[in-house]
């Protein structure tokens, strides 16, 4: 017997859009969770917005789809780019798709001035200074999560589904020098992942011994590219030694990107991406 339909499965946010049309002449942004949301109210508080939450990306980009082919226009999707192809092929299609720069929000931040102020409200100025700034602290801990960036992108090229999220990224660094045991990172996450090719076909990938088809990019140019709660996980250990004196559990990357958030608002709102945004909205309301 099938199992019956979930009710994420019934609620079509594309249906709900159209409906509270008829009552709400707002401009529409559609996103995928609360957290979007919550950063997007504080960094538009003089829009006039309706939001839809999602749940995930797919089912954002599938309402911004349908949405269109209705011939809708008074709405935008607000979605990560992460490492497939998703957001670029529906993007090309569909000019109501404003996808955050790089990966995800969270990276985007990590490279304005929202990640340089995390870095110094929670690292050791002394500690900081020696390794040349905060600028230089977080160049050095994204070279950390470029191996784990190529993953991302084979993973999604070859099929492997490989489960990262079953794997502490920061449990794999080494601490004194902040560097990735890229072998034993490579040994996990072919140990949690039935599809793995091998943990040394991984290494070779992570490496970059092996190319991949499309090196993953940002369409406007924001680099590097790499998922943000990579970056937060590198971080968080790093603020217990290498920049920092910090216990472990008071820099978890939970808390990490909660504190992002919350520094990144203004941040996103007079950034390049935040004001073509702002320039959508009042459009759209007029």
């Amino acid at each position: 017997m099938d199992n019956p339909r979930s009710m994420r499965d019934l609620d079509f946010v594309a249906d709900r859009v159209r409906l509270n049309r008829q009552s709400d002449s707002r401009h529409v942004v559609i996103l995928e969770g609360p957290s979007d949301e919550r950063i997007m109210r504080r960094s538009l508080h003089d829009q006039d917005v309706s939001y839809f939450i999602a749940g995930t990306r797919n089912v954002a980009l599938s309402a911004a789809a349908q949405l269109a082919s209705w011939n809708q226009t008074y709405f935008t999707c607000v979605v990560d780019s992460d490492f497939d192809d998703s957001v670029r092929v529906a993007a090309s299609d569909n000019p109501f798709i404003h996808p955050y720069e790089n990966a995800d929000l969270e990276a985007m931040l990590v490279i304005s001035k929202a990640g340089i102020d995390l870095v110094a409200e929670l690292g050791s100025a002394g500690k900081i200074e020696k390794c040349g700034g905060e600028a230089a602290v977080i160049s050095k801990l994204l070279e950390l999560v470029i191996p784990v960036t190529r993953l991302r992108r084979a993973s999604f090229e070859n099929d492997w589904r490989l489960d990262f999220d079953a794997v502490d990224l920061g449990a794999k660094v080494e601490k004194k020098e902040m560097r990735l045991k890229l072998q034993s990172y490579c040994a996990a996450l072919h140990a949690e992942s039935p599809k793995s090719p091998g943990s040394a076909i991984l290494e070779r990938y992570a490496s970059g011994e092996t190319p991949l088809e499309r090196e993953p990019s940002c369409p406007r140019g924001s680099s590097p590219y790499f998922r943000g709660r990579d970056f937060l996980a590198v971080l968080s250990v790093a603020l217990c030694a290498f920049c920092g004196s910090k216990r472990a559990q008071s820099v978890l990357p939970d808390s990490l990107e909660e504190s992002l958030r919350l520094a990144g608002s203004q941040d996103l709102r007079i950034s390049a991406w935040g004001e073509e945004l702002r320039s959508i909205l009042r459009r759209g309301s007029t």
